[in-house]
């Protein structure tokens, strides 16, 4: 018969070598109670001879300390970009420095039943949800559980809910007044694919609500595309709304893929930015905005920001149980990389 592997060492061997209760070899391990030099070297002498190795989670338990949390970033039809990890670096950075581990979950977003295996099993000791919708059943579901959680992105019923947010019905706004002191009238909205905005995907549907009564108040008229996020698509959004709306100058992106073939487009066109057509796009990275040629103007925050901050605060929550609601929103920022610029002559 093959020999069985050795059993490996307890907790409760390490106890009955050193002649100590279990508890004592806990306070020993997390320093949560003070022991005495000798007691600590029984324990220690007797980890030495019976090779124990303490699991980094059960002491974590011990101790009462976070050690694992994850952030759920369902990898839908939107998928996962540049902008999108600036949240998680942060996030785990943040985490590092707290010694805690960040586990990034990728399920569905409607897999209620694994979210609930997940918290069930006692492994995390809290989450974070991005991509959040406006009925959102993750944040139902765990209202009604124990474990703290955090939002980057906020449900329309936000009760006692715990989010940290781009203030996205300022981004609408801050486009239309910026192209309309350009003296821009009729622009091009490149926005989410109707699937997307169906779900009720916040960023989307705040951003355009608020893009769209603006535009009204200032006498601005806008032509909204939903766009399968891909350039052959983004190419042929441009190139059909050109045709019906010639009188189009300026285009406004929520949607990166889609953008690049609209920047393809006005190159194969031999149309100009901006001096033909101006480009503003939301909620792309630095890092995504100047890959492109022209480099693109922004309205946008900071990733890092919300990710370190929601960090923080599911932290907080963590380890404080009378933890007070904390709803952060962020400013949007525009950063002018010169891709938007006074509006030509267009024909009606």
């Amino acid at each position: 018969m093959p020999q069985q592997p050795p059993r490996r060492a307890t907790r409760a061997d390490v106890a009955r070598l050193a002649g100590v209760s279990d508890s004592t070899v806990s306070y020993a391990l997390t320093g949560d109670r003070p022991i005495s030099d000798e007691t600590r070297e029984r324990i220690e002498r007797a980890m030495d001879d019976l090779g124990y190795v303490p699991h980094a989670r059960a002491a974590a338990l011990a101790s009462k300390k976070p050690s694992l949390v994850a952030l759920h970033f369902p990898v839908g039809e939107r998928g996962i970009d540049v902008s999108d990890l600036n949240y998680v670096n942060a996030a785990s950075d943040r985490a590092e420095v707290e010694g805690i581990q960040l586990l990034m979950w990728t399920h569905d977003i409607n897999d209620i039943d694994a979210l609930r295996r997940l918290v069930s099993q006692g492994l995390i000791d809290g989450i974070i949800l991005m991509e959040v919708r406006q009925h959102d059943e993750r944040v139902d579901y765990l209202r009604t559980t124990r474990l703290p959680f955090v939002t980057i992105g906020r449900t329309k019923d936000n009760t006692a809910l715990s989010y940290i947010d781009a203030d996205f019905d300022a981004w609408g706004p801050l486009a239309v007044n910026h192209l309309a002191d350009l003296g821009h009238t009729e622009v091009a909205l490149i926005s989410q694919p109707g699937s997307v905005v169906e779900s009720g995907y916040g960023p989307v549907i705040l951003t355009q609500s608020s893009l769209m009564a603006q535009a009204e108040r200032r006498g601005m008229r806008v032509h909204l595309v939903n766009s399968r996020p891909n350039i052959r698509a983004g190419r042929e959004a441009l190139a059909q709304l050109l045709t019906a709306h010639p009188g189009i100058t300026a285009a406004v992106g929520f949607n990166a893929p889609a953008m690049i073939g609209v920047l393809e487009e006005l190159a194969v066109m031999g149309l100009r930015v901006p001096e033909d057509m101006s480009i503003l796009h939301f909620g792309i990275s630095p890092e995504q905005a100047e890959m492109t040629v022209p480099a693109q103007t922004t309205i946008s925050v900071p990733g890092g920001v919300l990710g370190d901050e929601a960090m923080t605060v599911l932290i907080e929550r963590m380890t404080n149980a009378s933890a007070p609601t904390r709803q952060i929103l962020a400013p949007p920022v525009l950063v002018d990389r010169g891709s938007t610029g006074p509006a030509p002559l267009r024909a009606d």
